[in-house]
């Protein structure tokens, strides 16, 4: 009861109270094509069609098949034909920094959340009544195979196939909220990890029941759907097609 409460007055408090520059604001490293994180490694995700492949790679990285496999919690056999994480070593790190190859960095305001997909400017469809049913969230469409980041910190409590939502990946995150990341081409958590905000999380896809590749994106409180608009910071050239009905 007492946690339910407490989201209630976060969402109260974010929506009516607090002009967003009284909120402290945090650097954010955000994961980019070529460099990335999982389980505190600095690295990249890489699909490989031969072991061969993979093996000069992971050589080019600085780092060894031991050590990929156990931060994969794979065997080197499962290595080539699957998405695979990685990771760098200190002086691969240094020489791609040379090349001006780097994080993101943004300023976020600590309590806000993120949008998921960078240079976000449409939105196809929003919260609200579509076709007779609640449309739970925001549609964003892109390209298939775009990055798609996680929105907030927080512990990946579910990752795989989920119905109409497709390929999906859910976070839980602190005062009870949750995202949600749907039709999802590639996953690239895994449930039990714990992420940060920016750090990637899967590739934009059209899986399960979905018209062409985007991403559905929900946030939730205490299982309610919430208008991830209200959380996420303002786009002054945002375009929303189909709003959708509150009512």
């Amino acid at each position: 009861m007492m946690k339910k409460l407490n989201c209630i007055f976060v969402i109260l408090f974010i929506l009516t109270a607090v002009p967003a520059g009284l909120i402290g604001g945090e650097t954010v490293l955000l994961d980019t094509e070529h460099i990335q994180r999982y389980r505190g490694n600095t690295g990249k995700w890489m699909y490989f069609g031969s072991y061969g492949q993979a093996s000069a790679f992971i050589h080019k990285c600085g780092t060894d098949v031991n050590t990929v496999c156990r931060i994969n919690n794979v065997s080197s056999r499962n290595i080539p034909g699957s998405y695979i994480f990685i990771p760098f070593s200190n002086s691969y790190v240094a020489e791609l920094k040379k090349k001006q190859i780097d994080f993101v960095s943004m300023i976020s305001e600590s309590d806000q959340f993120i949008w998921p997909i960078s240079n976000t400017e449409l939105i196809t469809s929003g919260l609200g009544r579509r076709w007779g049913k609640l449309h739970p969230g925001v549609d964003i469409p892109s390209s298939r195979g775009t990055i798609i980041r996680a929105s907030m910190e927080g512990k990946v409590i579910f990752c795989g196939f989920a119905g109409g939502y497709g390929r999906m990946i859910t976070l839980e995150h602190r005062n009870g909220y949750i995202s949600k990341y749907a039709h999802n081409s590639v996953l690239l958590v895994k449930k039990g990890d714990y992420v940060q905000k920016g750090q990637v999380l899967a590739l934009v896809g059209s899986t399960g029941h979905s018209t062409g590749n985007h991403l559905h994106f929900e946030i939730r409180c205490e299982n309610i759907p919430l208008n991830p608009l209200d959380f996420l910071p303002e786009k002054s050239n945002l375009e929303i097609r189909h709003p959708g009905r509150l009512y």
